[in-house]
């Protein structure tokens, strides 16, 4: 008993921030690491957890050398393991290692239930490389259930004037955290913190500034179907905004200064880069009386066909128009470039845009942190629409989904006296409208001879980033290749290995620019879907639309409800009923989940029938007008998703007329 209440009395003085000394305990560069180290209780509402972050505390020092600013990272973690699968968990720590850092000061020990302590000896820690990037790796021996595992790690390099760290994951909670950032007085930093994230406010204490931030009882935030997690994960983002040596009052790193610089980089061209696109475009064929819109498409198209995009290049001369032209090779900033030294010299107006891209971590318009900008589009103002120069599988107006629909910094071009600059401005990335992305189906069966199977006409006709997904096989695949991946599309209306009739129109990547419909159709002749029983036939109606997978959510849902875009889905299904039968359980088809707001339907699936004759006829429209769906909404958007799943598994049961 006495051990007990000793226990809780440590973890509440060890970690409980709710007095000002502790908060005031939060301005100092102390380290947690103690040389007789001792087990904690865990806290009453981790109860069935397997393990459990009880501090991660990372501390970012930047202090003068002489005349040189090192950064130094020191980040400390003690996780508590409850059963084996914590304890798989953290058998082995990695700690990522960057080229240009050195990692030192690496301690790592386990506690274990009974107290003993085992420490991880320093000719155990590895070195491992993996798909190109550097680890430090050791195993902790010795771990049993309820013991604690602790490890902490020093990190000089060159200073870093922006971040983000982020204290939350899908598997383990945290019970605290910590960020410190401590700089020379005259360095100021701001600091914002999300979704719970605490940030207090700076003091100068002797020469350094303490600027610190904490969180507590941080729970785990699962992956969740139709989640995008990133954006709701709770974590602090800082930048270095303040030189009070030199301007007290004019802030450094602004959206606004990157706006200006990031401009000039990507529009500025010297004469022979200039000349080397003139003759480039003189090559594109274009029409003297091309409308600004069509030369925007075939310039995109020009390029995308004989420049090879690749991240990955390096090369000093990656990014220069001219060597791009010569070599036919460049990365993701050379085709920027290259496109915008192109619109350039056709006079074409334009925008650069750097999404805030959704599946992302966001940009903050209040604080601008540089290093979360790498995507790139151009926007047009004369037509409101876009270009991703560096995805070759995409053309106008379509770009990645992702990074449309979201909020961007637009950098827009302006001139003062003879200098080209850009002014930046947060605004709303354009997306293509619901209506403009679609996979519908067209789909008509009947028995054949036999009376044993089914012959299947099937068309799917695809639009807008439907369709998108599905181009890029005509023009980067081999010929035996796309005649394969054509059949699989085919068959996700009827499994068979007898199709005949496939046929494909509107393949061509450049079919996106007008959205012409991408149709693929073939017949299917198929036993899967018809099955006997006695003098019944079983019509497996619900799987001509495609497998559909039933949504569950057990634990309460933590993240709103997004889709990739705005779509619909209408499929137009007909039977031939067969001379002599009646279907008996029509009334199945029938389906009705819809959401509304201000008469506009939001989400909904909706499947009705009619008999003409001989001929049944099911209708069936599932449409998703928006791209996110609040918490409130998310139980309709289950039943939206479900009510898809159920008509997925509708068997129509035939009987012989009396």
């Amino acid at each position: 008993m006495i051990k007990s209440i000793l226990l809780t009395a440590m973890t509440a003085t060890l970690f409980m921030l709710n007095s000002r000394a502790q908060v005031a305990g939060l301005y100092t560069d102390s380290k947690p690491w103690t040389e007789s180290p001792v087990l904690h209780q865990l806290p009453a509402v981790y109860s069935g957890q397997s393990a459990v972050y009880l501090m991660d505390s990372r501390t970012f020092h930047y202090k003068f050398e002489g005349k040189n600013l090192f950064q130094y990272n020191y980040v400390y973690r003690l996780i508590k393991v409850e059963d084996d699968k914590g304890i798989e968990m953290f058998n082995k720590i990695y700690l990522p290692v960057s080229r240009n850092a050195e990692i030192y000061d690496i301690r790592a020990r386990v506690i274990t239930s009974a107290g003993k302590v085992i420490n991880v000896p320093a000719n155990k820690i590895k070195e491992e490389e993996d798909d190109g990037k550097l680890y430090k790796l050791f195993a902790m021996e010795g771990i049993d259930k309820g013991a604690e595992i602790e490890y902490s790690y020093m990190v000089k390099k060159n200073p870093v004037f922006f971040g983000s760290e982020i204290f939350q994951n899908k598997s383990v909670p945290y019970f605290q955290v910590k960020l410190l950032i401590i700089t020379p007085k005259h360095l100021k930093f701001d600091a914002l913190g999300f979704n719970g994230f605490t940030i207090l406010t700076d003091s100068v204490i002797g020469e350094e500034r303490f600027f610190p931030g904490y969180s507590e009882n941080i729970k785990e935030l699962d992956d969740e179907k139709y989640g995008l997690p990133d954006a709701y994960r709770q974590r602090a983002d800082f930048k270095l905004s303040y030189n009070l040596d030199q301007n007290n009052d004019v802030e450094m790193y602004t959206w606004k200064e990157l706006a200006r610089k990031a401009y000039t980089n990507i529009s500025t061209f010297n004469d022979k880069e200039k000349k080397a696109t003139a003759r480039f475009i003189a090559g594109a064929g274009i029409p003297s009386d091309a409308t600004e819109e069509k030369t925007i498409m075939l310039l995109e198209d020009y390029m995308k066909t004989r420049i090879n995009v690749n991240e990955k290049i390096v090369s000093e001369d990656a990014d220069n128009v001219e060597a791009v032209i010569k070599n036919g090779n460049t990365n993701n900033f050379g085709a920027v470039r290259f496109f915008v030294s192109m619109l350039e010299n056709r006079n074409i107006k334009y925008q650069v845009v750097f999404p805030s891209v959704r599946n992302q971590l966001p940009l903050d318009e209040s604080l601008a942190n540089w290093n979360r900008i790498d995507e790139t589009l151009i926007y047009f103002p004369g037509s409101g629409k876009l270009v991703q120069p560096s995805a070759a599988e995409m053309r106008y107006p379509f770009v990645e989904a992702y990074w449309a629909g979201t909020r961007g910094l637009f950098l827009k071009g302006t001139t003062i006296g003879d200098v080209k600059t850009a002014v930046g401005k947060f605004d709303d990335i354009p997306i293509a409208p619901f209506d403009q992305s679609a996979h519908n189906m067209e789909v008509h069966a009947r028995l054949d001879a036999s009376g044993d199977s089914l012959i299947i006409d099937s068309r799917q006709i695809l639009k807008g980033y439907a369709a998108i997904a599905y181009r890029p096989i005509w023009t980067y695949l081999a010929k035996d290749k796309q005649e394969e991946t054509v059949k699989e599309i085919i068959q996700a209306v009827a499994k068979s290995e007898h199709i005949l009739n496939v046929k494909t129109e509107n393949t061509n990547l450049t079919d996106s620019w007008d959205n012409k419909p991408l149709i693929i159709s073939g017949t299917i002749h198929t036993a899967e879907l018809l099955e006997k029983a006695g003098n019944k036939l079983l019509f497996k109606l619900g799987e001509l639309i495609g497998n559909q997978v039933q949504m569950y959510q057990e634990k309460p849902r933590q993240l709103p409800a997004e889709v990739q875009y705005a779509h619909v889905l209408e499929r137009k299904i007909s039977f031939d009923i067969p001379a002599g039968y009646q279907i008996r359980n029509l009334e199945d088809i029938n389906i009705d989940v819809q959401h509304k707001k201000e008469n506009i339907i939001t989400m909904g699936f909706v499947s009705s029938y009619k008999v003409i004759n001989n001929l049944l006829e099911v209708y069936v429209l599932e449409t998703y007008h928006d791209l996110k769906y609040p918490l409130t909404e998310f139980e309709t958007f289950k039943k939206v998703i479900n009510a898809a799943a159920d008509f997925n598994k509708i068997v129509l049961v035939l009987e012989k007329k009396k």
